[in-house]
């Protein structure tokens, strides 16, 4: 059987595992997007009076894509960048939690907007737990 392969910066992922989660938990654990740090007075600003950064979903499938605008400049990221991510759960949170996992190359994109599927923003089931996909280092 011949696997479908796709790299995110020395991780190696199957198409198989997107089929394995797809059917456990109904979604897909990932997803592509890029990010804008809000300007909104609807949102507040952190201790250290950042904004929120809101990530445009494009490939995959989204129970939540806002990152706290200080822990995003923190770890180095860049507005308008494609990352992978993912949900998760943290206890003592309300609700799910983003967390980018690599950024993503507009090669790298094409193979994951394949394996992903068109993005969706799935917001009805926020308190959904993000499991994370088994991955073996590329060779």
């Amino acid at each position: 059987m011949e696997v479908d392969y796709f790299h995110i910066k020395g991780l190696t992922y199957t198409a198989l595992h997107k089929v394995y989660i797809n059917k456990r938990l109904n979604y897909n654990i990932m997803f592509v997007a890029k990010f804008q740090q809000v300007q909104s007075d609807k949102f507040k600003s952190d201790k250290n009076g950042q904004k929120p950064f809101i990530g445009e979903v494009l490939a995959g499938t989204s129970h939540g894509s806002i990152i706290n605008g200080t822990m995003f400049q923190r770890d180095g990221l860049l507005p308008n960048k494609l990352y992978a991510c993912e949900n998760y759960k943290e206890e003592g949170f309300d609700g799910v939690q983003t967390r980018i996992i690599a950024e993503v190359s507009v090669v790298e994109f094409m193979s994951l907007r394949t394996a992903l599927g068109a993005p969706v923003n799935d917001y009805s089931n926020s308190e959904v737990v993000a499991e994370t996909a088994s991955a073996s280092a590329a060779e």
